[in-house]
């Protein structure tokens, strides 16, 4: 009987001590005191290395300014904002996880400004200059995403249009943000291999990297992080928000992504009742599509901004009169 009270401590302390592990490792912020940074604080991917460095070098070398706002519980959110003096509209970008929108974004933003868009690369809460010790999968940051948009109006006008633009964790904070009243000149969304809820992103990463059930591993850390970092996995999804959503979406992934399945973004289509446009590129694993297929990213975006600028949003949704690829 003591060996198997014993066992079961062991047990018990390691399934808890795993838990815990998994909620430090995913969700909380790395190092809260990190300095400020410019560069990618990812490793770009070795073929596409020096086009990302060479775009967020061209974006500094723009000047863009440094913007601050204060999200809806307290924290200090940085931004860096390029102004376009002929702008049709404004582009603001969410990163995805651990990542910089000089890295997610770095390939794109001359694309996005030579269009005619000035551009607002967001930093999300629990990342480089922003301030938050956890990072929340969109749950929070949705309502960060509200907040920036407000700064926009305030900038440019309720009547300038803007356009939202998320990658990988940023593309599902912007479909999570798609569940909110916002504005009217919020004309459209890209979003770009996002995953439907952390809960459903943990179970993909479990089975990919450690091979094990998700559960009651996963109820564990959920558990723990709802106590510590204010937050459930399962709190809210895309699918939830795509439910109430009418603004029109381009979707993007590539068919190769293993680690945010191409599935997930098929669903997150489906689930879409507004005007909605997909762009599945063969071979792109994660965030690398625009880089793997740059003309036909270009062209699907190309096409979406010029049909939706300067659009007023439609009471009722017709997916029926926007194509798909």
């Amino acid at each position: 009987m003591i060996v198997a009270g014993i066992l079961f401590a062991l047990c018990f302390l390691g399934f808890w001590g795993f838990a815990v592990a998994l909620f430090l490792i995913a969700v909380r912020r790395f190092d809260s005191r990190e300095k400020p940074k410019k560069d990618c604080t990812v490793p770009p991917p070795k073929p596409y290395a020096q086009e990302i460095r060479a775009g967020a070098h061209w974006f500094t070398e723009q000047s863009p300014q440094k913007v601050e706002i204060i999200s809806y519980d307290g924290l200090k959110l940085v931004g860096y904002f390029l102004r376009n003096p002929h702008a049709k509209g404004t582009i603001l970008l969410f990163h995805g996880y651990r990542s910089s929108g000089f890295h997610d974004f770095g390939c794109i933003f001359q694309f996005y400004y030579e269009l005619g868009y000035s551009i607002l690369s967001a930093t999300q809460r629990a990342h480089g200059e922003s301030e938050g010790k956890y990072i929340c999968f969109g749950i929070k940051e949705r309502f960060d995403c509200e907040k920036w948009v407000q700064f926009l109006i305030t900038q440019m006008g309720p009547k300038h249009p803007i356009f939202l633009n998320g990658l990988s964790m940023g593309s599902s904070t912007v479909l999570m943000a798609t569940g909110l009243p916002l504005p009217s000149n919020v004309k459209g969304v890209i979003a770009d291999c996002g995953f439907t809820s952390p809960w459903e992103e943990f179970r993909q990463v479990l089975k990919l990297n450690f091979h094990i059930p998700s559960r009651p591993i996963l109820d564990a850390a959920n558990l723990i992080s709802k106590v510590v970092a204010g937050f459930g996995f399962r709190d809210y999804s895309t699918l939830e928000a795509l439910k109430t959503n009418r603004l029109p979406i381009l979707f993007v992934h590539g068919e190769a992504d293993t680690f945010v399945p191409h599935r997930f973004t098929l669903q997150n289509y489906e689930a879409c009742r507004s005007e909605k446009y997909l762009v599945s590129v063969p071979g792109a694993t994660h965030g690398i599509s625009y880089l793997v297929d740059t003309p036909k990213c270009q062209a699907a975006i190309r096409e979406f901004l010029q049909r939706y600028t300067g659009k007023a949003q439609s009471p009722q949704a017709d997916s029926s009169s926007f194509p798909s690829r």
